[in-house]
């Protein structure tokens, strides 16, 4: 397995908790190594700056080469306690509360996380948080 840096070549400020957007990484690359990719594949972590209605935004995307998400079950991912696959989470060591944290933290920065999935092409999460104020 391979984890891929890509993006934002100058710094970007965004004013946040560090521990907190630790744990965001952190439980966003876990789920994406534990659940979503293949032994020799690929997951990407990118950055990127988008301009928004409320002014400029940075956006990381973790993204995995996995078999994906039925697109059912999607809007219940960030539910406490969720699990698509209760078996196979427990066999990986999931308690299906990561992606509720995520929610979580990234709400409290007045930020959205944005989730992708198509079967058989992978998953991509998006944390889109507000550049240069909290």
């Amino acid at each position: 397995m391979t984890i891929r840096l890509e993006g934002a070549d100058a710094p970007q400020v965004v004013h946040a908790d560090h521990d907190q957007m630790t744990q965001v990484l952190t439980n966003l690359i876990e789920n994406a190594v534990k659940y979503g990719s293949p032994p020799g594949s690929e997951v990407r972590v990118s950055l990127s700056q988008e301009t928004g209605l409320l002014g400029p935004k940075l956006r990381l995307t973790v993204a995995d080469q996995g078999e994906g998400i039925d697109p059912l079950h999607i809007p219940r991912l960030t539910e406490r306690f969720y699990r698509v696959d209760g078996h196979r989470s427990r066999e990986k060591g999931g308690t299906g509360l990561g992606l509720a944290i995520v929610k979580h933290i990234v709400n409290r920065h007045r930020g959205r996380l944005i989730i992708d999935s198509e079967k058989g092409k992978g998953s991509r999460f998006s944390v889109i948080l507000p550049l240069g104020r909290f």
